[in-house]
C-alpha cells in the first residue's frame, strides 16, 4: 500500500504539475531517443497496457466499483510525446483504486483471484514505467532543461 500511495499521491502529480509542462511545448520533446523508440516499439508491438484494461474492465462489469476519472490536463494532446507515460498513470490510478478496493475481505471473496492479478499487473507496469522514465523520459528531461 506503501509504494500505491508514493506512486499516485506524490510520484505522478509532482510529474504531471511540475515537470510534465515544462517540457510539453519543447520542440525537441518528440525526438527521443533510441531508447525511448525501443520503448514505444514495445508498446506497439507487445501492448502490455491490453490486459490489465481488460481485466478491469470485465471486472467492472462484474460490478467492481470504477475509480474515479483521472484528471486532464491543458498541456496534454494524444500528439505529444507524454501522452505515453501519461497513459501508465491513467492505468496506473485505476488500477490502485482497484486494488485499494480489493484489499477488503468482502471484496477479494466476492472477486476471487482479482486481488493478486491487479497487483501483479500494477507491478508490472511500474516496472516498466520506471524503466522508461530512467532510461528515456528522464535523460530527454535533463537535457531540455538544461
Amino acid at each position: 500500500m506503501e509504494i500505491l500511495h508514493f506512486v499516485e499521491a506524490v510520484h505522478h502529480p509532482l510529474e504531471e504539475q511540475e515537470l510534465f509542462p515544462k517540457i510539453a511545448a519543447h520542440p525537441l520533446l518528440s525526438q527521443g531517443g533510441p531508447l525511448c523508440t525501443y520503448f514505444r516499439g514495445m508498446e506497439l508491438d507487445l501492448a502490455p497496457q491490453s490486459e490489465p484494461r481488460r481485466r478491469l474492465k470485465l471486472l467492472h462489469e462484474q460490478g467492481l466499483p470504477q475509480a474515479s476519472a483521472y484528471p486532464s490536463f491543458e498541456w496534454l494532446n494524444a500528439q505529444n510525446p507524454l501522452s505515453l507515460p501519461m497513459d501508465e498513470h491513467e492505468l496506473g490510478h485505476h488500477l490502485a483504486e482497484a486494488i485499494k478496493i480489493l484489499l477488503k475481505p468482502e471484496m477479494r471473496e466476492k472477486y476471487p483471484g482479482a486481488l493478486e492479478a491487479l497487483k501483479s499487473d500494477y507491478e508490472q507496469l511500474l516496472r516498466r514505467h520506471i524503466a522508461k522514465e530512467d532510461g528515456c523520459l528522464f535523460v530527454l528531461c535533463e537535457k531540455l532543461l538544461a
